[in-house]
């Protein structure tokens, strides 16, 4: 069965091949965060998992980097500061590394998610 699910962290649908049930979590495989499904029918919606802001964006950097492959360098520990700073000001885990505090902006965000790590070899 094809569930397509909408992510609002990184605001893509994607299809979720296995059972959907309203409580039942599962791991947006663009960016890596976790999700809840709240209602089924007519349409599957699912929200962001509600965690503490430290331990949602530690499994979400984690998640994302275990499903790309990558390896973080020796500045995880300040990019890690860096989006809980931003969250506990702008109230979400925008880029760090970038100014704007636009939904694009997400970690991870959207250059990041369209392949920037692959083509610079790091995050900008």
């Amino acid at each position: 069965m094809k569930n397509k699910i909408y992510c609002s962290v990184c605001q893509v649908t994607f299809i979720y091949r296995e059972e959907v049930a309203p409580g039942k979590q599962v791991i947006c495989p663009i960016c890596g965060a976790r999700l809840e499904i709240v209602e089924v029918t007519p349409e599957i919606k699912a929200r962001r998992f509600p965690q503490d802001p430290a331990a949602e964006i530690d499994e979400r950097i984690d998640t994302y980097a275990r499903l790309k492959g990558y390896v973080f360098n020796e500045d995880k520990e300040l990019v890690r500061e860096g989006l809980l700073q931003k969250n506990t000001e702008h109230g979400d885990f925008y880029c760090p590394c970038r100014f704007d505090n636009v939904p694009e902006n997400v970690c991870p965000c959207l250059d990041t998610r369209k392949g920037e790590v692959n083509r610079e070899g790091k995050c900008l």
